[in-house]
């Protein structure tokens, strides 16, 4: 019975996201390089067995394996507060907390990009395994988050070749960069102007980074929003006050604009003027604001090629129901390898208790057999009790199936949120087979 005097590894998870917070949230959580490692130290030294610090652009999640849930959620709370140094009691707003298979779930469905702002992104996968590795250099896994973190790549991998969540993006920032694609063929080698820094202009200027174009401005009311998203994302990129947009556009291929205004920043009269100083060189313009920035009249303008928010909606539309059959066959995939993950993991209570099981009949078996070989068998010769040794373990074997069986089928719905309610179901069992005459 001591291997059962104290619970499994549980998982956990305590985190946020994009979903819960707004980034001047997010981004006071955010730890890299030393100070993520000393995070962790910290929570190990308090505890937390094994851990593993995430922190992307969208999220910021702490995932653990501890025998004591509520110990090590406290543990975590309290470090994140004082990273953060936003009270805890403020975070119970936006703050998660993920215990067992719905961490698991939850880890799955992240790494296989269904929680991320752009379902099908291929960055996050990235991130995760950069995460990871880290934890692993700093020596702050065990056999539980390896086996957790592992699947998930392995869950991610499988939606990603057995759905079409990569092919069929329905991101209004990637639908426009694909229009441009299809204007342009090498976009890369062409000039793009961002109007805006918000956080669609954000997206944008990451899709375009991402197809390899190297001439960028960014034009803006704020020129520190400009200057920021600029720094983290495409240092190269100028950045401009919105009153110069006029000449940036003149120079540019692509233009994106998603700036809140009352009045059209590029009007008729100004996209002939722009369409004038280029020689007739084709411009491709993207409107992705409410209310719009272009003047639609600018559309009559020949070789302009102008889609407005309507427009990418109506294009993404077209995917819309593929996506959403694709995204229910990898939840499909996400929660059957959750399931999976969980079997194994209740299997690190049952297996120890049903081989404490065996290992008892067997020892009645063999101490039963011996008895009765000194005795009422003594005449048979070594081949013929050889024979009974056999029939004897077959029937042990046989009788104990089902009760090992039932007890595996039984405790796959128990698990329970940070509880122990295997541990104490295997424990009972095991009440059962306790040696009387040790006691005494």
């Amino acid at each position: 019975m001591k291997q059962f005097d104290e619970p499994v590894r549980e998982v956990l998870l305590v985190g946020l996201s994009h979903k819960t917070a707004a980034v001047d949230i997010r981004e006071c959580y955010s730890l890299s390089g030393d100070d993520a490692v000393r995070f962790m130290s910290e929570a190990r030294r308090a505890g937390v067995e094994e851990i593993v610090y995430v922190a992307t652009c969208n999220r910021v999640e702490v995932y653990a394996a501890s025998r004591n849930t509520e110990r090590a959620v406290k543990t975590l709370m309290e470090l994140l507060a004082h990273v953060s140094s936003i009270p805890e009691k403020q975070s119970e707003s936006f703050m998660y907390r993920k215990y067992s298979r719905d961490a698991v779930t939850h880890l799955l469905s992240v790494a296989s990009s269904l929680d991320s702002m752009v379902v099908g992104e291929n960055e996050i996968l990235g991130q995760l395994k950069a995460s990871y590795a880290a934890a692993v250099r700093a020596k702050m896994t065990g056999p539980v988050l390896n086996r957790l973190f592992h699947q998930a790549f392995r869950t991610a991998k499988r939606v990603r070749t057995e759905t079409d969540i990569v092919r069929n993006p329905l991101s209004v920032a990637f639908i426009a960069v694909e229009l441009a694609q299809k204007i342009f063929d090498d976009v890369s080698r062409r000039k793009g102007l961002l109007i805006g820094a918000g956080e669609m202009g954000e997206l944008i200027l990451r899709y375009f980074v991402k197809q390899g174009m190297k001439d960028i401005v960014i034009v803006n009311r704020s020129l520190a929003n400009a200057e920021r998203i600029a720094s983290e994302i495409f240092p190269d990129a100028r950045v401009l006050p919105l009153s110069e947009v006029l000449q940036a556009a003149s120079e540019a291929d692509v233009i994106v604009s998603s700036v809140s205004s009352r009045d059209f920043v590029l009007t008729e009269h100004m996209a002939r003027n722009i369409m004038r100083a280029r020689g007739g060189h084709p411009l491709f313009i993207i409107d992705i604001a409410v209310p719009r920035n272009i003047d639609p009249r600018v559309s009559g303008i020949s070789d302009v090629f102008l889609y407005n928010i309507d427009d990418l909606k109506s294009i993404s539309e077209e995917n819309r129901k593929s996506r959403e059959r694709a995204t229910e066959i990898a939840m499909k995939m996400v929660e059957e390898d959750a399931r999976g993950f969980m079997e194994w993991h209740d299997g690190l209570v049952i297996v120890p208790a049903i081989s404490i099981i065996q290992k008892k009949f067997e020892e009645i078996r063999k101490r039963e057999l011996a008895r009765y070989r000194r005795k009422k068998l003594k005449h048979l010769s070594r081949e013929d009790f050889q024979i009974v040794e056999e029939l004897t373990s077959q029937i042990m074997t046989k009788t104990l199936h089902n009760p090992i069986a039932n007890l595996k089928e039984t405790v796959k719905g128990m698990r329970g949120h940070g509880g122990r309610t295997i541990e104490d179901a295997v424990r009972m069992v095991m009440e059962m087979f306790k040696d009387e005459n040790a006691k005494k």
